[in-house]
């Protein structure tokens, strides 16, 4: 995601209510400074995708690693042909000291998002539930990103539930 911008609000015409839910989370998570300072470290260091983070973080049901993983390459694909490419052109855009540009390249790095976070809610959504089970989101993002430090991981859980 892009550090200098804010998410905009949610389009009454998404795909799904699930998408919909899905960027109210990640807009509110955006919004939050210490989490959006984090996942752009994860982002442009070790490359993890702030999508796929994210919906880690908003998904309620438990999925094997198998379903995890498919949910994962998926996003992946789509991060490396699509979304990176897009954000490295906006940083090169950035450079130019040309805003119009910059501003179209933001809207179509926005819009690659958007479209992975609406493909994410539908292939999970064969286990939506109509009630959103608890689950430890400590020990789910601990096994879906073993390489991010926990003390990380910790902070951003705090940042985005207000919970210790």
């Amino acid at each position: 995601m892009c550090p200098s911008h804010r998410l905009p609000e949610p389009c009454p015409n998404d795909d799904s209510p699930g998408a919909k839910a899905f960027w109210v989370f990640a807009h509110a998570a955006w919004e939050q400074s210490e989490a959006r300072e984090i996942l752009l470290r994860w982002q442009d260091e070790r490359g993890i995708d702030v999508m796929f983070v994210l919906f880690a973080c908003w998904y309620p049901c438990r999925l094997s690693a198998d379903e995890w993983d498919t949910l994962r390459s998926g996003a992946r694909d789509w991060n490396r042909r699509i979304t990176r490419r897009v954000r490295a052109l906006r940083r090169r855009i950035d450079r130019l000291d040309w805003p119009q540009g910059y501003q179209a390249c933001l809207r179509l790095e926005l819009g690659a998002e958007r479209i992975e976070a609406a493909w994410l809610v539908k292939a999970g959504t064969v286990h939506t539930p109509t009630d959103r089970p608890k689950h430890d989101l400590r020990r789910r993002l601990h096994r879906l990103f073993p390489e991010l430090p926990a003390s990380e991981i910790d902070t951003l859980l705090q940042a985005l539930t207000g919970k210790p």
